[in-house]
């Protein structure tokens, strides 16, 4: 019976480091499997679930493979609660022994629920490419020189703090109640997280909030042609204006490596030469054989949207300043003398 189980979940929660109850109907948590111990390499990383199926609470660990039902789980961890657990069913006329044995492979089928977009996409936002002229997003689009095809990607929100709503790990915390432009990340299908930019004076110009902390925020990665060029920008708005392109932010370039072939992805970093951290990235990005734009010397704007908003051809300098190899080295050392 859920209610049993849910109850004696919570009971052991103290027990299992970064428990949190991520819904409640149907109920689910996830926390790091007390059978394997979970990530080696990250004490941060959680995989294991508490799951609802059939009125019933079911453990399976995306580390270790380990599925049951929740009462082997609860014996493994706290003998004197899986007592008085197994005492309360039976007093409920349930049949403990009934359940899935421990390690034993499943029958049912689980992945954890990826947010839906009709959830809060449809709900709380509007599309950009539908909304009127006098809009403060579409405003900004326009003054940013967004090329309209690619407005349907992007939405708006009225008051930020209605996204409170995109994962449990946000409720009842202060978002803001501004309206933003919005920028979602999407993978194989799901919504995994979503960026919103400040339309005004607000300090906080970017607010990101992520659905899934497992996967890295990459911009438009499902719908890029891995068989052509993939210009990969940092910021999404870069990104906007070239085709086949994908922003990474702040995701590891590793990551992007696995995930595209190394000999399509071309680098289009920021002009920013002064900047140690940046430097720093391409320098090991040079190491590692990618392509890279290096800007030449008479582009003095920081990013790819200040350089349409000064009638410069991004793409033919783009296409004209890319390099790699000992050409790459050469052209990054005088590049960051600037």
């Amino acid at each position: 019976m859920l209610w049993i189980d849910t109850k004696y979940a919570g009971l052991i929660s103290s027990s299992l480091p970064l428990f949190k109850v991520k819904q409640n109907n149907p109920y689910m948590a996830n926390f790091r499997c007390p059978i394997c111990g979970d990530s080696k390499k990250s004490k941060f990383k959680a995989r294991g679930y508490l799951f609802t199926k059939k009125n019933e609470l079911f453990y399976k660990c995306h580390n270790c493979g380990v599925g049951s039902s929740f009462g082997k789980l609860l014996k493994h961890v706290n003998q004197s609660l899986y007592d008085q657990y197994t005492l309360e069913r039976y007093k409920e006329g349930l049949d403990i022994g009934r359940q899935a044995k421990p390690h034993s492979k499943q029958t049912f089928k689980f992945e954890e629920p990826k947010f839906k977009k009709k959830n809060i996409l449809d709900k709380h936002l509007q599309r950009l490419d539908k909304l009127p002229d006098t809009n403060r997003a579409v405003q900004y689009c326009v003054k940013r020189n967004i090329p309209k095809i690619r407005w349907k990607e992007l939405y708006y929100v009225d008051n930020v703090q209605k996204l409170e709503e995109i994962h449990p790990q946000y409720k009842d915390k202060v978002l803001g109640e501004e309206d933003r432009l919005v920028i979602p990340f999407f993978s194989k299908g799901n919504l995994v997280g979503i960026t919103c930019r400040a339309l005004g004076n607000e300090s906080l110009r970017y607010l990101t909030l992520r659905v899934d902390n497992d996967s890295p925020l990459i911009y438009n990665i499902d719908n890029v042609d891995n068989s052509r060029i993939v210009h990969v920008t940092e910021g999404p708005i870069d990104s906007l204006f070239l085709d086949n392109s994908i922003a990474v932010g702040n995701s590891d370039l590793k990551k992007i490596g696995s995930l595209l072939s190394k000999d399509n992805i071309v680098l289009v970093f920021d002009n920013e030469p002064r900047n140690q951290e940046l430097v720093k990235i391409i320098s090991n990005a040079t190491d590692d054989n990618y392509k890279v734009v290096v800007w030449p010397s008479n582009i003095k704007h920081k990013d790819i949207n200040e350089m349409v908003l000064n009638n410069i051809d991004v793409k033919t300098i783009i296409n004209n300043n890319t390099f790699t190899g000992l050409r790459l080295k050469v052209n990054f050392n005088q590049w960051k003398k600037i």
